[in-house]
C-alpha cells in the first residue's frame, strides 16, 4: 500500500478517509484483485488511531463489496466476478469474454474420438455406431480456474472438428466452419452439484464444493441437435444474470 495520512481537521470523518485512501490504491492499481491489505493492528499503529475505526472503514468497504473477508487469513481486494447471460443468451465463454475484455485463458485438458453414450445418443439423436468428438477444457481468468467443460460434438454433421486446436480456437466458431451451417440455438438447464475429487483438483477446490452445474443441447440452423455439453461454474467466479421482461 501507499502511505496513508490522516487529516484530523478534514470534515470527512478518520474512517471514510482510511476507506477512500484503500480505494485510491485499488483505483491506482497499487492493490489488484486478491491482493491482501495490511492487518487492522498495522493501520492502528502506522496511523494512530483507534482499532474500531480501522473496523468500521474495513467494514464499509466490505459491505459495499471493495474489499472481503476470509476466515483465517485475512482481507482482501474483492476479485470481480464475471456476469455471464447464461439465461437469455446463446453465446460462447469466449464471446463473453472478449465482448467484456476479460483476458481469459484456455487448457484443453482430454480431446478423442468416442462412441457416445445413451444419454448423448439421444441428445443428438444419433446412433450409437456415430462417434463424437469428447472435448474436456479449462477455462481460467487471472489465473484462476472458472469452468470446467465437457463437449460432445456430432462427427457426422462436424467431420473435421477433431483436427481443430481448441486452445486457441472458440468451439461455436469451430462447428460452424466445419458444417458450414449456422448455430440456430441452444436449451439449457440449471442445477447445483457438489464436485468429486478430480474435478475439484482441476478447478482448485476442495472435494465436494458447490458448483454451478450448466447442461446444453445446441441446435443447428435446420433445428438438429449438433452438440451437447455440461459445464461446471466456480460460484465465486460467476454470477449468472437474466434479463426478464413482463
Amino acid at each position: 500500500m501507499s502511505n496513508i495520512s490522516i487529516d484530523n481537521n478534514s470534515p470527512i470523518s478518520i474512517y471514510q478517509q482510511i476507506a477512500n485512501q484503500i480505494k485510491t490504491d485499488i483505483n491506482k492499481k497499487i492493490l489488484t484483485p486478491g491482493d491482501k491489505i495490511p492487518s487492522e493492528k498495522w493501520f492502528v499503529d502506522n496511523l494512530g488511531v483507534a482499532r474500531g475505526t480501522v473496523r468500521k472503514a474495513i467494514s464499509l468497504l466490505v459491505k459495499e463489496g471493495t474489499l472481503e473477508k476470509v476466515q483465517g487469513k485475512g482481507t482482501f481486494v474483492t476479485k470481480p466476478q464475471i456476469s455471464y447471460p447464461f439465461a437469455q443468451e446463446l453465446v460462447s465463454y469466449a464471446e463473453t469474454m472478449k465482448a467484456k475484455n476479460i483476458n481469459f485463458s484456455t487448457q484443453v485438458i482430454e480431446k478423442k474420438i468416442v462412441k457416445p453414450t445413451k444419454e448423448i445418443q439421444k441428445k443428438l439423436k444419433i446412433g450409437k455406431e456415430q462417434e463424437v468428438l469428447y472435448l474436456v477444457r479449462l477455462r481460467s481468468v487471472e489465473d484462476t480456474p472458472a469452468i470446467l467443460t465437457f463437449n460432445w460434438i456430432s462427427l457426422d454433421k462436424c467431420p473435421k472438428i477433431a483436427k481443430v486446436d481448441f486452445n486457441n480456437v472458440a468451439l461455436f466458431a469451430a462447428i460452424e466452419k466445419d458444417a458450414g451451417i449456422k448455430i440456430k440455438y441452444g436449451i439449457r438447464n440449471f442445477s447445483a452439484r457438489n464436485l468429486n475429487k478430480k474435478q475439484a483438483k482441476i478447478m482448485e477446490l476442495a472435494p465436494n464444493d458447490a458448483a454451478l452445474e450448466l447442461n446444453q443441447v445446441t441446435f443447428a440452423a435446420d433445428d438438429e441437435p449438433i452438440e451437447c455439453s455440461d459445464a461446471l461454474l466456480r460460484t465465486d467466479q460467476y454470477k449468472v444474470t437474466s434479463i426478464l421482461y413482463r
